[in-house]
This record gives C-alpha cells, sequence and structure tokens, in this order.
C-alpha cells in the first residue's frame, strides 16, 4: 500500500493547471462559431454552442488532473468528491471567462487572460498567505477566480472549516456571472447583425 503523501502546493497547481488548460484552449481551438449555413441564429446561440466544445475539453481535464492528483501522486485529499466537484466548478468558471475574454477582445482577450494568470501565479495566495505578499497583490487579489477555487479546494485536503468550502465556491460563481455579462454583451454588440 502506497503513502499518501500531503501537498500543501497540490491545491494551489491544480488550480493553476486548470487555469493554463483554459488559455491553452482558446489558443489551439477557434472561439468564433461559423454560422455560415445556419438560420434563425441569435448571438447567444452561437456563443453557448462553441462554448460547449471548451466546457468538455476543460471537464475532461479536470478528470485527468484530480486523477493525477489522488492516484498518481497520492496527495492526501480528506474529501476526493468534493475536490473533484471544485476542480469541475473550476474549469467551468475558467474556460467560461477565459472564452468570454478571447471571444469579446480576440488576441487582447488571450493575451488579457495570460497577464491575469501571471497575476494570479504570484498573489493568489497558493504559495504564500496573502498577508505575507506585497500589498499590491492584498490589494487586488479578491478580484481574480484562482484565490477562491484554491481556498475551497484546501478544505477537501485538509478538513472543512465551517461553511468555507461553500462560501469560496459561491465566491468563485460570481466570475461565471462576470463571464457571461462580458461575453454576452460584447458577442450580442458585435453579433448584431445576424
Amino acid at each position: 500500500r502506497r503513502r499518501s503523501i500531503s501537498t500543501p502546493f497540490s491545491t494551489f497547481y491544480t488550480i493553476l493547471a486548470l487555469w493554463v488548460g483554459g488559455t491553452l484552449l482558446v489558443s489551439l481551438v477557434k472561439v468564433h462559431a461559423d454560422p455560415a449555413g445556419l438560420v434563425n441564429l441569435k448571438p447567444r446561440h452561437l456563443f453557448f454552442g462553441r462554448y460547449l466544445t471548451f466546457f468538455l475539453l476543460g471537464q475532461i481535464q479536470a478528470a485527468i488532473v484530480v486523477i493525477g492528483d489522488i492516484h498518481l501522486l497520492h496527495s492526501q485529499v480528506l474529501e476526493p468528491g468534493l475536490f473533484y466537484l471544485v476542480a469541475v466548478l473550476a474549469s467551468f468558471t475558467f474556460t467560461l471567462l477565459i472564452y468570454s475574454l478571447a471571444i469579446s477582445f480576440g488576441d487582447l482577450g488571450k493575451a488579457l487572460a495570460v497577464v491575469v494568470m501571471v497575476l494570479q501565479i504570484a498573489g493568489s495566495s497558493g504559495t504564500f498567505p496573502i498577508e505575507m505578499l506585497p500589498q499590491v497583490y492584498q490589494n487586488i487579489y479578491i478580484f481574480f477566480p484562482c484565490p477562491y477555487a484554491i481556498n475551497a479546494m484546501r478544505e477537501t485536503v485538509a478538513g472543512m472549516y465551517g461553511s468555507a468550502y461553500i462560501t469560496n465556491l459561491a465566491q468563485l460563481m460570481i466570475f461565471v456571472v462576470a463571464a457571461l455579462v462580458i461575453g454576452l454583451v460584447t458577442h450580442w454588440t458585435t453579433s448584431s447583425g445576424i
């Protein structure tokens, strides 16, 4: 029997892998759907229809990362089902947000996703407590999704503390709403001629 190891950075690198995967998806897969030959299309049809590809690929990635964490790295996870749920919701949030940025702003949106990733690596409180980081990160980290996903995942690794798990997932879901606003409003205004 293999020993489980407690890896304090496993949550950080798991969430980071999901963000990087979403960023790579918009570079490898075309974000704009081709409406040629389709009738009675609305902008939301194109938006959600194309996003399904990104959603499915993101969920496959989430499953692979979680299986790798638990069965290959033997990371200590007290709540494997809830650990997987965080990965599923984080992947959904990240792919939707990155897809919305890419479809709304093109290459600039893809570059913005990379910039956000770099800022989150340094300032998501994944490697050091946020209180130990420079003041600039303490001021901006609440505006990024990774800290909430990392904190929710930590609850499943080290044990639950009150309602911290649910609270962090609820805060993560705020970024889903933001992504839908960015994507649908911008896509609606640019595709209004369809």
